[in-house]
């Protein structure tokens, strides 16, 4: 899934709603579970954006001097097996551009539901469930993230704690991309998490904070982590560097059980300190 670095500029007044002009489907998996082709989730994807603040323009042209938003969408299904207990889950990514503006910014969300019963129409009600929330998730912070753009610093570290979910959301993860020491608590709290759409996107997020403050509780959350996180989690550690992440990748490529993790470790490590020996100033030849 794309991320892409928020640069955003609204395009309507702020007592305005956002204008969608265009809805589009990049990737659409596990359509065969809820029985839905791309237009219907087309029209789910604008009713969501709708209720959370947007003006989609589905005929007609859009009002004079408003710069228009297009919305792609990733989702991804995954069906419930009541047999085992695994809940149905539904991952939905919106990369949101302004119509004249090169950059754009991306939001994602993930929910589960459960179904009542292994019967098909109580397995399909749950998938449905579990997109629908997603998707009002998403749209939420994509409408929150329009409104706290142009807000300072100081003004967002206030939002952090937001009793709003999805202003908090969009709170951390600008935050977070403008490298501020304030999104770290809230998201070294989300490693907690054992919904791993919320651990990844908490990963991604301390990877573009970039604060090595970051790196012992991103090990942490390493620990009885399946080996795919536990991969992720040592690019991760690469990515934002510093003593501790070399140290850490040192003893995973020195002695780790799992060849495949140990392979990662070793060019992760490989990477750090090459990229460290390019940072390093060069040194001071004598005088002439």
């Amino acid at each position: 899934m794309l991320l892409l670095a928020l640069g955003l500029g609204v395009g309507c007044p702020r007592s305005d709603k956002p204008v969608v002009q265009r809805v589009e489907i990049d990737v659409f998996e596990g359509r065969e579970i809820v029985g839905w082709e791309a237009p219907q989730l087309v029209g789910r994807l604008e009713t969501a954006l709708e209720r959370a603040g947007f003006s989609v323009v589905r005929e007609g042209s859009v009002p004079s001097g408003v710069k228009p938003w297009r919305v792609a969408i990733a989702a991804r299904i995954d069906e419930p097996d009541p047999t085992v207990e695994l809940p149905g889950s539904a991952v939905v990514a919106l990369s949101l551009r302004q119509k004249g503006t090169p950059e754009g910014f991306e939001v994602e969300a993930s929910e589960q539901t459960r179904p009542d019963s292994n019967e098909i129409e109580a397995v399909q009600a749950a998938a449905v469930k579990a997109l629908d929330l997603s998707l009002a998730e998403a749209a939420a912070e994509a409408r929150a993230s329009i409104e706290l753009d142009a807000k300072p610093d100081q003004e967002l570290a206030k939002k952090v704690d937001a009793s709003d979910r999805a202003v908090q959301a969009a709170a951390i993860r600008i935050l977070a991309r403008r490298r501020h020491p304030a999104a770290l608590p809230a998201l070294v709290k989300r490693l907690e998490s054992d919904d791993l759409g919320e651990l990844h996107r908490a990963i991604g997020l301390l990877v573009e904070l970039k604060d090595p403050a970051a790196v012992p509780a991103i090990i942490d959350a390493s620990r009885a982590k399946n080996p795919v996180v536990q991969r992720e989690i040592v690019f991760a550690v690469a990515a934002i560097g510093g003593d501790e992440a070399e140290a850490y990748l040192d003893v995973v490529a020195s002695g780790h059980e799992d060849p495949v993790l140990r392979g990662s470790a070793e060019k992760a490590l490989a990477e750090l300190r090459e990229r460290s020996k390019k940072l390093k100033p060069a040194p001071k030849g004598p005088p002439p």
